[in-house]
């Protein structure tokens, strides 16, 4: 008897342990990361510093508040606020336009997820070969979030690292794994220094679905795990100089959805071998939504079976040599399908070439906004 009051007991009291660890994570904070939007080369490696106090003005932040969106994604470059010499010592001068930033971003009405955003394959090296370098990341991030913590848990989020890569780029030969323990450690930084912040989380291969879901979830329930959504990529990185990829810096009026007879006239005006296969494979697998929801859905099965959060807070589609109606179907059946899905997103990004703000005459207090793009977002009716 006594031996079964105490086994009752336990039972209780560990049943009470889960309920309160998972009751950590307030069900809103979900609807803070609903919809957001990337503020690129702000504070990026090869950000002009001229622009740091006013890249994005009150004018562009509440244009984005009163376009429904509810919170900015900041990339950080890793020469920004880090000095590699003394980690825990962040750039003061920088430091001081940063916090301006997140102060104007949260006082319009949005909230902030501050990225660790390196511009190179420096930090990604460094951190998978060199044993003492993720300390001193480490001993970055508690800095940074010893100053940020100032802000209210669902007002500031911290990603503690943007596309880890060393293992798909061939930096390291330790594969996807090296990244497991690295990432530990610095969610560990960051819970060092506030209890009760959220950590944006991600998995190796540039942020890919095969990236995370080779991690094993972190013992902490306000982690939130994310990853980066830009397939088909010959459609959405056509025409773009950094994409890594051949045909897909050759390609040109790529359709979406695809279709062997939506690519054959581009196949019959090329005499580029290698693009037009690419371009034939591209046809052939008949990309729609459909191939965006089978995708999408793997992500939120592995959030589903580990009982954790789930964002995207990158997709998009370059937009110089995308065919106008081809990309607004694309973003608009990504968003659909994490909505379905119930994954908060962010679009990349705001105001360049994957965005939906332009300036007349480049004056930045002028922000005009693309209303098609805003529907597909399903923003604007």
């Amino acid at each position: 008897m006594r031996s079964l009051l105490i086994a009752t007991l336990s039972l209780i009291l560990l049943s009470c342990r889960k309920k309160a660890a998972v009751d950590t994570m307030p069900p809103d904070v979900m609807t803070v990361l609903k919809k957001g939007i990337n503020l690129s080369n702000w504070f990026n490696d090869y950000s002009d510093p001229g622009q740091f106090d006013n890249r994005f003005t009150a004018a562009t932040l509440q244009t984005i508040k009163a376009n429904g969106f509810t919170y900015v994604r900041i990339p950080i470059g890793s020469t920004i606020l880090f000095n590699p010499a003394n980690p825990s010592q962040l750039n003061p001068v920088n430091l001081v336009k940063v916090d301006a930033a997140v102060n104007k971003c949260i006082s319009n009405g949005l909230a902030v997820m501050l990225n660790l955003h390196p511009g190179s394959n420096t930090i990604d090296s460094l951190l998978a070969n060199d044993a003492s370098f993720p300390d001193k990341l480490a001993a970055y991030w508690k800095s940074v979030a010893l100053i940020f913590k100032k802000y209210a848990s669902d007002k500031i989020f911290f990603e503690v690292y943007n596309e880890p890569h060393a293992s798909a780029a061939g930096l390291t030969t330790s594969g996807f794994a090296w990244w497991q323990n690295v990432q530990g450690k610095l969610i560990s930084a960051v819970r060092e220094a506030s209890a009760t912040h959220y950590i944006i989380a991600g998995g190796e291969g540039w942020n890919s679905m095969k990236g995370l879901f080779q991690l094993t979830p972190y013992p902490d329930n306000r982690v939130i795990y994310n990853f980066h959504f830009y397939d088909p990529f010959l459609f959405t990185h056509q025409g773009a100089t950094w994409a890594g990829w051949q045909p897909a810096i050759d390609a040109r009026n790529v359709p979406y959805p695809s279709s062997p007879a939506a690519v054959a006239p581009l196949i019959a005006g090329s005499s580029n071998t290698v693009l037009n296969d690419a371009l034939r494979w591209y046809g052939d697998q008949r990309y729609s939504i459909d191939s965006i929801d089978s995708w999408i859905k793997q992500a939120a099965d592995w959030g589903n079976f580990h009982q954790i959060k789930i964002i995207c807070n990158e997709f998009g589609s370059y937009m110089p040599y995308a065919p106008r109606t081809s990309r607004l179907q694309w973003i608009r059946d990504v968003r659909a399908t994490l909505e379905k899905y119930k994954i908060g997103w962010a679009m990349w990004e705001c105001d360049e070439g994957f965005g939906w703000i332009n300036y007349p005459g480049g004056n930045r207090n002028n922000p005009v906004v693309d209303e098609n793009v805003l529907v597909a977002l399903g923003v604007k009716l």
